[in-house]
């Protein structure tokens, strides 16, 4: 029973973290209509509202490095998740809409997310290297996060056409007190003291920057991951070429969700004997996958092609999510962890910054359906560029072994 607590703070972490998507689509219609921001402008407040996603690994050397009364992960979580729920609240305070303090108040909101996740993976990486679980207890994370999106995307699109954004940035605000809630489950060692902390932290990282492997895995996963057809330029396309309403955009978010389960349940199924071979298939599936992209045009395939691209893509996902903590050095779990993740999102924040910029000038001179098919070749295009990356990172743990 006692192993099996380590599930239950995984699920509620998550859980929570998840149901803050609640947010994230009026957060979009906030900076569309309140803020009165265009595609590119609304890319560039992204990308700076989740910059603390980009610099992960500098927080992960706050609970690996600095432990708080011999603990590195417990105390870390339930001060940031306060950060977190503190800055919801000062954004629903706001008597009026203001570029500058609501781009403040997310990043900070963000700073929250960002530390209490970097604390779970820590703890992720901590015990499933021991236990040779790493890809399980992923599959769990990433399975609850997609669980939450059922009730977020509808619930999401609800609330960005009914309710007030103080109203919904208020309920944001008391979903970060369930992750402060979770360190009750957390399966956390004793450590010694800062010095020996600190010394056995920096000889891991040390050796991961010199491991040609790391690097392979690093590069690979940006990518893999730059897609610029999402994400903004995707939000735009869908509410303002094909006019869908906020509800039906919630709705693909809670297919999304659906499909996201699914895949994390078909991931643990596949991965019996490793991750080696789904990793490929996230190359060679993935990168046609992205060319299906063109026919997303109309309510019936566009419903297909998100359950599709949800599915797949979570499971390929976690494999290179496996990859990452399997090469994550003891001492600097966190740390190492939260690098790879940060790849994960300067990919995302890069591509998203790009797709939206190039889809506003391309919409402009020819049109918005053009410009997503060229976004797409381009992820496509990326995708496939990954996989030297992932060859060289395989054929590096065979030599090895």
């Amino acid at each position: 029973m006692q192993r099996d607590r380590i599930y239950i703070f995984f699920a509620i972490n998550y859980f929570a973290q998840g149901m803050g998507g609640l947010a994230y689509e009026p957060v979009s219609y906030y900076l569309k209509d309140a803020l009165g921001l265009g595609p590119a402008q609304a890319a560039a407040f992204v990308a700076w509202m989740t910059l603390p996603l980009t610099i992960k690994p500098l927080f992960g050397l706050l609970t690996d490095f600095l432990p708080w009364t011999g603990k590195r992960r417990r105390p870390h979580l339930i001060a940031v998740s306060l950060i977190a729920s503190f800055g919801w609240l000062m954004l629903a305070g706001l008597k009026s809409p203001r570029y500058g303090a609501a781009l403040l108040l997310l990043i900070l909101v963000n700073v929250g997310f960002v530390l209490s996740d970097v604390v779970c993976d820590g703890v992720m990486v901590e015990r499933g290297k021991e236990r040779g679980t790493t890809g399980l207890f992923q599959a769990v994370q990433i399975g609850t996060l997609y669980a939450t999106l059922v009730v977020t995307g509808f619930g999401g699109g609800w609330l960005a056409q009914h309710a007030p954004y103080r109203r919904i940035f208020v309920v944001a605000a008391a979903l970060p007190l369930l992750t402060a809630i979770s360190a009750i489950w957390m399966d956390e060692a004793h450590v010694g003291d800062l010095k020996e902390t600190a010394t056995r932290g920096w000889e891991g990282l040390s050796g991961m920057f010199l491991d040609t492997k790391a690097w392979a895995v690093a590069l690979g996963i940006f990518l893999w991951s730059f897609c610029p057809f999402l994400g903004t330029a995707q939000f735009y396309y869908q509410s303002e070429a094909l006019r869908l309403s906020p509800m039906f955009i919630g709705g693909l978010s809670s297919a999304s969700g659906l499909a996201g389960i699914a895949g994390a349940a078909l991931f643990t199924r596949l991965t019996g004997g490793g991750t080696d071979k789904v990793a490929r298939a996230s190359i060679w599936i993935g990168a046609p996958l992205s060319l299906l992209y063109v026919f997303y045009r109309g309510p019936l395939s566009i419903v297909i092609l998100t359950v599709l691209f949800s599915l797949t893509g979570v499971v390929f996902r976690l494999a290179w999510m496996d990859l990452a903590a399997k090469s994550c050095p003891e001492g600097a779990e966190a740390t190492a962890f939260a690098a790879y993740m940060a790849i994960f999102n300067i990919a995302a924040s890069a591509s998203n910054t790009f797709g939206g910029a190039l889809y506003e000038r391309l919409t402009a001179s020819q049109g918005a359906y053009p410009a997503m098919v060229l976004l797409s070749l381009v992820g496509t295009a990326g995708t496939a560029a990954a996989w030297p990356c992932l060859r060289y990172a395989l054929r590096s743990d065979a030599a090895r072994a």
